[in-house]
């Protein structure tokens, strides 16, 4: 008996080292398997990502501002998206016409009795009523004919959601329009900066040279040359903080653009400064006909009155035309033959909800609701509209006054750098004037058109504001104004 206890004992053990050894080694197998799935999810993201690439549009050459809103137009991601909206709002208005439209239902069913009805006649004849297998097919056709309103509301509503969903399509539009406008001036105005740091830098470098050649002279000092070349130094690190804000706005604007990260191209238009007037009764009325949110709110209200009066018609009886064909075997008419037959009959049903549980009460309160909510909304976004609309033409005005002081003031500091550099020459000015006067002119530079960026970036804005950056034709298509 210890003896069989022994070996019981000893089995036990060696299994329970097997069951921790595999589970030592089930750990580093599970650690292997983790590190090569993520192996697999690494390799098909660069596939996937070389495959996004390729299908992106790769744009080389020269670009206008024109030929950049046609690329964004037709490759921009959001819009691509918003774009399927339409489709989901032509389904919902197909959908809506099977509230007057007829239905077709077709049933069939097989019924196995345990035994037929009979009966015995005089004479000791038996008579069997149907048959153990029973089969039948039919047909029904339902019309409806009255549903409190409903009918009519889900039609209007179906109407109302797909143009509620183009004026949605128009907004992304204009969003997207904005966005490419906008990124597309960001990189106008880096380039001009990295012009205006590339020039500086060209310009102290002269000067440092000049300083130099002063100094083996005996006529400049080591604190003059000193000083030149941390004003090189300073000019150099602002070129190359223009340089990297040049990459950051070109990757953004193919961002937009939808294109490929891999695209090498050159702006062609260029910053410049158009006046523009224009009074805000003016830029009201365009707004309050074109802009996309306040058309937008008035769909929606309309919407909401129409899901109001589905709700409503819960309180009115529903009535339905139908009509029944149905095939069955035995014969519907005569039981005794087991034969298939048909039979069928037409007429009217109604209904009409006593009591739900108080479900037609409050969908009714709620779409009550949001009926006013939506009104509210409406005023909200005429609201917001009017500020933008104000704030646009504050804009332009004070960006028109940042372009007509830093145009006079770009004079000056031109003319101050010349007459520095003449005194420097002569021995009348000294070193560090002339570096004040260089460092006032790149100042004065970037400045001119960071206020004509502004000026081009307010009217952006107003247009946004005014619902005319994106006009939707009748083939569906978009161009800007």
């Amino acid at each position: 008996m210890n003896l069989v206890r022994r070996k019981i004992l000893a089995g036990g053990l060696l299994a329970v080292t097997a069951v921790f050894a595999g589970g030592c080694a089930s750990s580093e197998q599970l650690y292997e398997n983790v590190s090569m799935s993520r192996d697999r999810a690494y390799q098909q993201w660069q596939n996937q990502r070389q495959m996004a690439q390729q299908m992106r549009p790769v744009i080389s050459g020269s670009m206008s501002l024109a030929d950049c809103l046609k690329v964004t137009i037709v490759n921009n991601k959001t819009l691509q998206s918003v774009v399927e909206e339409k489709e989901i709002s032509r389904g919902q208005e197909m959908a809506s016409y099977s509230a007057i439209l007829p239905s077709l239902n077709a049933v069939g069913s097989y019924r196995r009795l345990d035994e037929v009805s009979s009966f015995s006649i005089p004479g000791g004849q038996k008579v069997t009523i149907g048959d153990l297998n029973n089969y039948s097919a039919g047909l029904r056709v339902t019309q409806p004919l009255f549903a409190g309103g409903s009918i009519g509301a889900r039609l209007r509503a179906g109407k109302l959601f797909s143009l509620l969903t183009d004026q949605r399509v128009k907004a992304a539009f204009q969003e997207v329009i904005y966005e490419s406008q906008h990124s597309y001036n960001d990189v106008l105005l880096n380039q001009h900066l990295f012009e205006i740091s590339t020039d500086a830098v060209r310009s102290a470098q002269a000067h440092l040279e000049d300083v130099q050649k002063k100094r083996a002279g005996g006529v400049a000092s080591d604190f003059d040359v000193l000083r030149a070349e941390v004003e090189l130094s300073n000019f150099n690190a602002e070129l190359i903080r223009n340089k990297n804000a040049i990459n950051v706005s070109k990757s953004r604007l193919v961002k937009v653009m939808g294109a490929s990260q891999d695209s090498d191209f050159e702006l062609s238009d260029e910053l410049e400064y158009e006046q523009w007037e224009i009074e805000m009764q003016e830029a009201v009325q365009t707004a309050f006909k074109n802009r996309p949110d306040l058309f937008q709110q008035e769909f929606d209200i309309r919407l909401q009155q129409e899901l109001l009066r589905v709700a409503q018609s819960r309180y009115w009886p529903s009535i339905n035309g139908f009509y029944d064909n149905t095939w069955s075997r035995p014969d519907p008419h005569r039981s005794t033959e087991i034969e298939w037959g048909r039979a069928w009959q037409t007429g009217f049903e109604a209904s009409f909800p006593v009591f739900d549980g108080f479900a037609r009460e409050g969908d009714v309160l709620s779409q009550k609701a949001r009926v006013r909510q939506s009104q509210v909304d409406l005023i909200d976004t005429e609201e917001t509209a009017l500020f933008e609309l104000a704030a646009g033409l504050l804009s332009i005005k004070d960006a028109e006054e940042f372009v007509q002081s830093q145009r006079l003031n770009l004079v000056r500091a031109q003319e101050g750098l010349r007459l520095a550099e003449v005194g420097y020459r002569e021995g009348t000015n000294t070193q560090v004037e002339v570096i004040d006067a260089q460092a006032a002119l790149t100042r004065a530079r970037a400045l001119y058109y960071e206020s004509v960026y502004s000026h081009i970036i307010a009217k952006l804005v107003l247009r946004k504001a005014m619902g005319t950056l994106a006009v939707i034709d009748s083939g569906g298509a978009a161009k800007s104004e």
